[in-house]
């Protein structure tokens, strides 16, 4: 039970708002400063075509730390092709395949997800992008949803109650809406993520206050790449973040956060684990965000690394994500 639940507080600490897109946000306030100069911003704006063709490798990792020692590692990876089927001034639709898929068998999202991706192999995912290149939204988020239901038919028959239950409750509170069709895509976050956002060069330093009752310390770090004659190569950006969770505060927070994924009714879900995690939490709850992206000059991610480190200090779990361009053909350069 212990085990479980520390493993449900790793997911759910994943909601605190401690991505680079949160940090973009202070930074768009730089496009109201008429005084900055081009030199002086970093721009993540698309310059896609129609027909560019790209592949990825995308790497999951989860890891658990208990008194300094790593005591079990999961990994999962797939690899993703993409091609931009239609560039306009309104925007961007791309097709996207997984052509393959591999998991640890102790890692406990592989289940699902590997099942998931078993069920649409070779469909193509249609992703809408902005005109900056910003994530939209998936067009056949529907049609992935009704393929992806087999899973419950193939599964019915070979799997106990406990995790087919827990499977239609996936289903019912995870994958039934475009937006939660999206989180079975981490790589579009990895990808698209950060697109359309403005930043000063340079290192920036703020408390985020607003987005989370927990403040978020963040460190800023972005520049632009050019080849020696001057030419521009593309950008780069890191971020660094922070949050500390008192350890009073720590059960009520989980539980919104499990009522918000459709878990049950907030009070209750604190009455009955506010106890147990007074007695196992051995200090307040820290949670530490390392991201960097890396884009080619027309704005393509050439690699994306995040990684979530969060626990007390005997206890941690580590998740990182990764995605890395493997090949690229850009039809107009």
């Amino acid at each position: 039970m212990k085990k479980e639940l520390l493993h449900l507080v790793a997911c759910i600490l994943v909601l605190m708002p401690l991505s680079v897109s949160h940090v973009a946000a202070q930074g768009n306030e730089t496009r109201d400063e008429g005084e900055l100069s081009e030199d002086s911003v970093v721009n993540i704006i698309a310059y896609f075509s129609k027909n560019d063709t790209l592949t990825y490798v995308y790497d999951y990792q989860e890891m658990s730390v208990v008194n300094e020692d790593t005591v079990s590692v999961r990994k999962l990876s797939r690899d993703i092709s993409i091609v931009v089927t239609d560039s306009t001034e309104n925007g961007y639709k791309l097709e996207m395949i997984s052509t393959d898929i591999q998991a640890d068998k102790n890692i406990k999202k592989s289940f699902f997800e590997k099942k998931f991706f078993e069920c649409i192999k070779g469909e193509k995912v249609i992703v809408k992008l902005d005109e900056y290149g910003a994530l939209q939204g998936i067009s056949n988020w529907k049609e992935l949803y009704d393929k992806a239901k087999t899973l419950l038919n193939d599964e019915a028959n070979t799997t106990d109650k406990e995790t087919l239950k827990g499977l239609k409750r996936m289903f019912d509170n995870t994958i039934n809406s475009e937006q939660g069709m999206m989180g079975m895509f981490p790589e579009l976050d990895l990808l698209f993520g950060s697109h359309g956002i403005q930043v000063k060069v340079g290192e920036n330093n703020f408390v985020d206050s607003v987005s989370s009752e927990i403040p978020v310390t963040y460190k800023y770090i972005a520049y632009n790449d050019y080849e020696e004659d001057g030419t521009y190569a593309g950008c780069f950006t890191m971020a660094l973040s922070e949050t500390v969770i008192p350890k009073g505060q720590f059960a009520g927070l989980l539980a919104r956060g499990l009522s918000n994924v459709g878990f049950g009714k907030e009070k209750k879900i604190e009455g009955s684990i506010g106890e147990f995690f007074n007695k196992e939490l051995d200090g307040d709850v820290d949670i530490k965000g390392y991201e960097s992206r890396e884009y080619y000059f027309v704005g393509w991610p050439r690699k994306t690394v995040t990684i979530r480190d969060s626990g007390t200090g005997n206890n941690r779990s580590i998740t990182a994500r990764r995605i890395s361009c493997t090949s690229y053909s850009l039809f107009n350069y």
